[in-house]
């Protein structure tokens, strides 16, 4: 790998050598990664620019050595969609930096602040006759000192918990006394936890140290030599999951799990094998492995992860096990798209995408083929192709190492994303029924809750402006601090619009941000999800910007349209609500709406509770 990234780029082949360095994974040679890693600042900025159009700011802040850490960041995030500008700290400067409120980190303006600390930066010794008042003391220290950072530079701050050693000074008693230090870093973590400021989100390294092994995580003379917290070979992991919550804060997260399922759900082909053949369930060591696999898909379900079937099988035969197999625990309602015919696999997924109003970009494919997994990923760049293992005991392992679903938080629309699009095909079979679309939405009896951004809706806000892509006016995204400093300024205009109707809830689907100017007010953010397009929310909108305009005596309200490869649906939002265009500049248009003369064209048939 290394050989030809290098040979790419003497010959200035540098989309080629791209390509290469964003195939890299944590799992390869960790010679490579830091090549690879080191290589993607030799890549031309536009070329990025052009591959990877979300740039974000990161600050590393260090309580121990960055350097051979960050450029794997970089090229993680890179990976998922995020082009990282890094600053970082001089070693053991994390707390001055914020305290001091450093002046060129101040000049930096970071998006997201990181502070790379370890074990090693707490003061606990190895044993306490008293532990609680040591502990308490730590957890002010960092707790103080997170909060100040998110409030002070108003941005996202991601932090560590802390790991525990290997090594038992105590033996046996070390996991009983609360004297320990493993017993008070365990505390410590816990009483961490509790108290995070909101604009924090927890990296957890005890848990990925003791996944990736404690030996192998710290070495005591890289730490003696360079002051390096984590090793060289677990830096990658480190890095990746750093990067995979980065991705998450700016709506890069996958929505969409696309599953094979001969030998991928169940072992054996159900074509040839029959409902009485296929391996599943207890009794059967790889029957097991593959309902215990099922099990995990069916957790990230709950949490709003998407589930589809992209299989080579006749409908009915494919079908079949989820509904007749009693060991089969995934069910026909868990999967939001199924398709099961004979084309290629690649044509299946963009079937899906277009089925769930997805893009391509956000589906992740899990094929025990390779071969399959081959065609995805060459005709498909844009999807995630996981490399599945041969036993299938490790299915689990894999693809939650591979962080592709990483969330910081979890909202009621997320885990009632599957039933949303249950409910879109009634709501279709009535569409199809109605003999006018002005009787299919009455037919529909919407009903809304219209409301500004509060604490109590912040989550679902800020991640629809990171997820939304489609009906966006500017794609200005944000973090939950950004959204959170907005709540009490009271020249701002926030609105959300929460959806029902007959057949159930569509969740928080709208957000509108303005500022107010003089006498008008501009619009900042216009999004919405897709959804609930054309069903009159955007007009149901319009009279509440309008009536705020008139109870604060604004004359315009001032529209800007910044088109991006997925947002040509909203080219002509502003028109179609009979605002003026007043300014092409080549990066967008702008729009107005004066009170005095213009109207809105059309009604809408929601009732707004």
């Amino acid at each position: 790998m290394n050989a030809e990234i290098r040979a790419r780029i003497k010959e200035r082949r540098f989309d080629a050598a791209l390509d290469l360095i964003l195939r890299v994974r944590p799992t390869d040679p960790t010679e490579e990664i830091e090549y690879a890693a080191d290589q993607l600042g030799k890549i031309p900025a536009q070329l990025v620019s052009e591959r990877v159009p979300t740039h974000k700011r990161l600050a590393i802040l260090g309580g121990a050595t960055t350097q051979f850490l960050t450029p794997q960041i970089r090229l993680f995030a890179c990976q998922r969609g995020v082009a990282l500008a890094t600053y970082e700290s001089d070693f053991g400067l994390f707390e001055q930096e914020i305290w001091s409120e450093s002046p060129t980190l101040r000049q930096f303006e970071p998006d997201v602040i990181h502070f790379h600390v370890s074990s090693r930066n707490l003061a606990l010794p190895l044993f306490a006759e008293d532990p609680a008042p040591l502990v308490r003391a730590q957890t002010e220290r960092f707790v103080g000192l997170y909060r100040a950072a998110g409030e002070r530079f108003r941005c996202a701050v991601i932090v560590n918990n802390f790991e525990t050693s290997g090594e038992r000074a105590y033996g046996a008693l070390d996991a009983l006394s609360p004297g320990t230090h493993n017993s008070m870093v365990r505390e410590l973590n816990s009483a961490l936890a509790r108290a995070l400021p909101v604009q924090c989100y927890l990296n957890d390294i005890e848990q990925l140290s003791a996944t990736l092994g404690k030996g192998r995580w710290f070495d005591p003379r890289l730490w003696n030599e360079t002051k390096t917290a984590v090793s060289f070979e677990c830096h990658p992991h480190y890095a990746d999951r750093v990067a995979a919550m980065i991705g998450a804060l700016f709506g890069k997260s996958k929505k969409c799990l696309v599953l094979d399922l001969d030998n991928t759900l169940w072992g054996g082909v159900i074509g040839d094998d029959g409902i009485a053949g296929i391996r599943l369930g207890a009794g059967n060591p790889e029957g097991e492995a593959f309902q215990e696999f099922q099990s995990y898909l069916k957790a990230l379900k709950a949490r709003g992860i998407l589930l589809a079937v992209a299989s080579k099988n006749e409908l009915e035969n494919a079908l079949a096990p989820f509904r007749e197999h009693p060991d089969m625990l995934l069910k026909e309602s868990d999967i939001s798209c199924f398709v099961a015919n004979w084309e290629p696999k690649d044509k299946s997924l963009r079937s899906i995408a277009g089925q769930l109003n997805i893009g391509v970009d956000s589906l992740v494919f899990f094929d025990d083929n390779p071969a399959e997994r081959e065609l995805v990923g060459s005709s498909l760049p844009q999807v995630t192709v996981i490399d599945v293992p041969q036993d299938p005991s490790a299915y689990v392992q894999t693809l939650d190492r591979a962080n592709v679903f990483e969330t910081l938080a979890v909202t009621q629309e997320d885990q009632l994303r599957g039933e949303f699009f249950q409910q879109n095909q009634a709501r279709e079979l009535l569409g199809a029924g109605a003999e006018s679309y002005e009787e299919f939405l009455r037919r529909l009896e919407m009903r809304a809750v219209v409301e500004p951004i509060t604490a109590a809706n912040i989550a679902r806000v800020t991640q629809l402006i990171n997820k939304t892509n489609q009906f966006n006016l500017t794609t200005r995204r944000a973090t939950e601090a950004e959204v959170r400093s907005l709540l009490d300024d009271p020249d701002v205009y926030t609105s959300t619009i929460r959806l029902d109707d007959r057949f159930g809830s569509n969740g928080l689907i709208s957000v509108v941000i303005g500022r107010v100017h003089a006498d008008s007010l501009a619009i900042e953010n216009w999004l919405m999800s897709c959804r609930v397009l054309k069903r009159g929310v955007e007009l149901l909108e319009m009279e509440r910007l309008l009536a705020y305009c008139r109870a604060k005596n604004l004359r315009t309200i001032i529209g800007r349209y910044l088109p991006t490869a997925k947002n040509k649906l909203v080219s002509r939002h502003y028109a179609e609500l009979g605002f003026e265009e007043i300014e092409n500049d080549g990066a967008g248009t702008t729009w107005r709406f004066a009170l005095a003369t213009q109207r809105v064209p059309h009604g809408h048939f929601i009732t707004v509770q």
